[in-house]
């Protein structure tokens, strides 16, 4: 691989697993439209989910205690559907179908976040949601899990925007992404096979991942959620550009 060409996926791969560390969210949505330009190939989604389910694996132990369990049973259920579809989907489209829908995404999630941190916040606990509400959210978010390895995004938005605490929407969803890359993970072994370039490129990219998981979880304690979402939004708004940019 190009040396600059790894430098800049290696300083994409810190960033975003420092931002998926303290907040729950930030690999998929990062990484993963940084791979699909760098790379611009199927590899670049299973190198997201590869990296995704370590990290997962790596801080779901230590906060499984603020884990809102019936809202992962939920979304769990919604996005047991949801996955197949994304993959049924990811097949049939092309690498600039992917890139157009990855824009859209991480557009709809700036804007979502940028709506979320205008309005005023009650500090009022979050009121039981619907069961069919919650299941069509993990489905939805299953379907983007699916196809485009960014299950996180839509389900973490809809906890913030229905009140629930940064502490809580950042277990669950860790906690969601053990299902949900586990099962992409699982569809790839035996649908078509993980490419052995993929599997190369993550492993050469875990040092930087191990880096940022382990610099996010000091950041958590010590950083605001507001300050948080503002990098995060400048993050998201540079992706999406980019991916637009790739494009012209």
């Amino acid at each position: 691989m190009d040396p600059a060409l790894l430098t800049g996926l290696a300083l994409a791969v810190f960033g975003a697993s420092m931002l998926q560390a303290a907040t729950g969210i930030g690999y998929g949505v990062i990484a993963g439209p940084i791979f699909l330009v760098a790379l611009n190939g199927a590899e670049a989604i299973q190198i997201s989910t590869v990296h995704n389910f370590l990290i997962a694996i790596l801080l779901v132990p230590t906060l499984r205690g603020a884990v809102e369990r019936r809202v992962l049973g939920l979304l769990v259920l919604g996005g047991t559907a949801g996955i197949g579809a994304g993959l049924a989907l990811q097949s049939a489209l092309s690498v600039t179908a992917l890139k157009l829908t990855a824009a859209a995404m991480v557009a709809f999630v700036a804007l979502t976040l940028v709506a979320d941190m205008r309005r005023a916040r009650t500090g009022a606990d979050p009121a039981r949601r619907a069961t069919t509400e919650v299941t069509c959210i993990g489905a939805l978010a299953g379907i983007m899990g699916g196809l485009l390895a960014m299950p996180g995004p839509l389900a973490a938005t809809w906890m913030s925007l229905r009140g629930f605490g940064k502490d809580a929407v950042r277990a669950t969803i860790l906690a969601f992404f053990i299902f949900a890359y586990g099962a992409n993970t699982l569809s790839y072994v035996a649908l078509s096979g993980f490419r052995s370039a993929a599997l190369a490129q993550a492993l050469i990219l875990l040092p930087p991942l191990l880096i940022g998981v382990a610099s996010g979880g000091v950041l958590a304690r010590r950083l605001s959620e507001a300050v948080f979402r503002k990098v995060l939004l400048a993050v998201l708004t540079a992706t999406v550009t980019v991916l637009l940019v790739s494009l012209w």
